[in-house]
């Protein structure tokens, strides 16, 4: 059996950061190119960190850990490269975001169906489905002139209706509440 856990406090934590994230990208949609190159990164890097620690923590079977531990991983070296340089994120953006999002759309997807019962269920499939839309609509942007600002804005979008939604499911979320969703 495959369980997963979702907190309040997780669930907001990604809310926020992809709201700001998304209210950035309209209000400076130029610049943000450079900026949304850091914020994807520490993004990427804060996520891949705690999935990979929970990864390693959990009681699930062998595969399932280090699968989600090795896309953890994954995460987490195209953060550094980020950071190391942001005008090659910038001109593999498309591509970058793109898989990310679809990856996570897909596990949030599957996450969703886990979670019986669980009242924010639906959000999350939601939240899960427009992952995998954008991340398809960002993989046919055209590249590399004029898709960044494209990519840009398009990550606005999501990241305001991704964060309003994952909010929403934190906070229909009680306090101390923590949803373990068994899968078979």
């Amino acid at each position: 059996m495959d369980m997963e856990i979702v907190t309040k406090g997780g669930l907001l934590v990604r809310g926020v950061f992809a709201l700001i994230i998304g209210i950035l990208c309209f209000v400076v949609p130029v610049s943000m190119e450079w900026v949304v190159a850091y914020l994807v990164g520490i993004f990427l890097l804060v996520i891949s960190i705690v999935m990979g620690g929970i990864s390693l923590s959990s009681e699930h079977p062998p595969f399932h850990r280090w699968a989600t531990f090795i896309l953890s991983l994954i995460g987490v070296i195209i953060a550094i490269l980020i950071f190391v340089s942001p005008i090659w994120f910038i001109v593999l953006l498309t591509f970058l975001v793109a898989i990310w999002l679809i990856l996570t759309g897909i596990g949030d997807v599957i996450f969703a169906a886990a979670m019986k019962g669980a009242p924010h269920r639906f959000l999350l499939w939601i939240a899960g489905v427009i992952a995998i839309i954008f991340g398809l609509l960002i993989a046919v942007v055209p590249f590399p002139t004029q898709g960044t600002l494209v990519v840009v804005l398009i990550i606005g979008i999501f990241g305001v209706i991704y964060g309003i939604i994952s909010i929403i499911a934190g906070l229909i979320m009680k306090k101390d509440e923590a949803i373990i969703a068994v899968t078979p």
